[in-house]
């Protein structure tokens, strides 16, 4: 056979390496094309530092705008500074540039000032002065610069709260928004203002958490205007009026609602609802005038607070989070939502109970003038569960082929879950954004807690460096003798 031939098997021979080589080169190449288009990461560090939400990587993916993402820093005084931190936060930046490879909407730029003059010129032209060691988050209109300092917050020694994810992503929705969403707190009544940082009857921690979230927040005096509820208003939130509001003012807010299809949010106080009744009436809403309390251990009776774990078996979208993380809701001196039987049937208009009350509840009437623990009497009280928030919609109909929206309404029956004092707990702040991100259709923007960060040090002395060096190379050493020693071995 020509294979036998001497020269014939060194050509194949030849040949079979020659296409090994190729085979493996296109191996490679391929593994390394495929890796490139088609890869994923994942982080197991403590807290997943190095990994967004789920809720702010929905939201990356629905980007319309092109964002960049600057992290502008200053090797000047490299020697104040913390590079371990600057380390982290390109480490983390890099994901939102990671999450948006398709579509491929965030790039995330490093630009030390020091070196990069003409980048540095052409960002303060853009940008203004002032831009050393802060993050730079812009779109095609709109940009905000975030110093690089407010990114942590120190706990103690080795603690610290890492609030990346919450300022970054709150400036990619500024930045990207094409319009900022306005809320307008109606006042003039004793309601609970959201600039106040009164622990316990102040909103002030509830309006930097909206503010954060691209919504623009005003005042609204009904009764100084007319009764005229601006064209911009987006939304309107009555935060616990102390006093019942004017007959112009009920029936601006009921024009809102019906005729503009307008969204609004009540947040009620136990006692009388300041002329509200009408327009829940109009609503399918009933909120009595009564206070729950509970035999069960979720309930205080030394402060009045409720701890609200119970959820409806059809779940609102607003509460599905807290279902899935088991994260309870403590209200106050909270009354009963219910729907209204006794209004009128209309099949345009939906009822979403939110959260409930526990079956050992009820909800006593009697609840100014009982002595003593309250007890459940049959013939007047509701027994639970029972709900202590409502929604209600309205379906807006079909005009020209559009479909247009109809009216939203939210009502709690308690304020106290929304003031400073309450505001971070439990699960009484996911329960409020949510409900505000639900009104606007935007259940991608989210609510982030900080993440707590724990920095780990080993200090060794040059002495002990040498010995776990020395140690660290016995195995490899030992390895490498035997090898020698078996190839000495062999060819003697």
């Amino acid at each position: 056979m020509k294979f036998d031939d001497f020269k014939v098997a060194t050509r194949v021979r030849k040949l079979n390496l020659w296409l090994q080589i190729l085979l493996g080169v296109s191996l490679y190449l391929g593994l390394n094309f495929l890796a490139a288009r088609h890869y994923m990461r994942w982080d197991f560090s403590e807290s997943r530092k190095n990994s967004l939400s789920p809720e702010t990587v929905a939201y990356i993916k629905n980007l319309k705008t092109p964002i960049d993402i600057f992290i502008v820093i200053s090797t000047r005084n490299r020697a104040n500074e913390n590079t371990s931190v600057i380390n982290d936060l390109r480490s983390f930046m890099r994901q939102y540039e990671y999450q948006s490879l398709k579509p491929n909407k965030i790039a995330v730029r490093v630009i030390d000032s020091t070196v990069e003059n003409q980048k540095t010129e052409a960002l303060v032209k853009r940008f203004g002065m002032n831009i050393d060691n802060s993050v730079i988050v812009a779109g095609k209109a709109r940009f905000k610069i975030i110093p690089i300092s407010e990114f942590y917050t120190n706990v103690d020694d080795t603690h610290k709260k890492f609030n990346g994810e919450t300022l970054t992503t709150s400036a990619i929705l500024n930045a990207a928004a094409k319009k900022q969403p306005k809320i307008y707190f109606l006042k003039g009544h004793g309601e609970l203002s959201y600039s106040d940082p009164n622990p316990t009857h102040g909103l002030s921690e509830f309006g930097r958490a909206l503010q954060a979230r691209n919504y623009k927040l005003e005042s609204l005096q009904l009764s100084t205007n007319g009764g005229r509820i601006p064209d911009d208003a987006d939304m309107i939130v009555v935060a616990a009026p102390k006093t019942s509001l004017l007959p112009v003012e009920i029936e601006a807010l009921r024009r809102y609602l019906l005729k503009d299809n307008g969204r609004m949010v009540v947040f009620l106080r136990t006692g009388s609802a300041c002329g509200l009744e009408d327009i829940f009436y109009e609503w399918g809403i009933l909120s009595d005038d009564m206070q729950i309390y509970d035999n069960g251990g979720d309930f205080e009776s030394s402060d009045g607070d409720l701890i609200a774990r119970t959820f409806p078996q059809n779940a609102h979208p607003i509460v599905k989070y807290l279902i899935s993380a088991d994260m309870p809701v403590q209200f106050g001196s909270v009354r009963p939502v219910r729907q209204d039987l006794g209004a009128a049937a209309d099949d345009s208009m939906k009822l979403y109970p939110l959260i409930l009350s526990s079956a050992s509840s009820w909800a006593e009437r009697d609840y100014t003038g009982s002595l003593g623990r309250p007890r459940y009497d049959e013939s007047t009280d509701l027994a639970g569960p029972i709900p202590l928030a409502m929604i209600s919609t309205r379906e807006g109909g079909k005009e020209h082929g559009l479909n247009i929206p109809g009216g939203k309404l939210a009502v709690f029956g308690d304020e106290n879950f929304i003031a400073n004092k309450w505001f971070n707990r439990l699960g009484n702040s996911m329960l409020a954004i949510n409900t505000v991100n639900w009104m606007f259709e935007a259940d991608d923007m989210l609510n982030i807690p900080p993440r707590n960060l724990k920095t780990y040090s080993l200090t060794v002395s040059q002495n002990e460096l040498m010995g776990l060096g020395w140690r660290f190379f016995i195995l490899p050493l030992a390895v490498l003798l035997l090898g020698v020693t078996v190839s000495f071995v062999r060819r003697n």
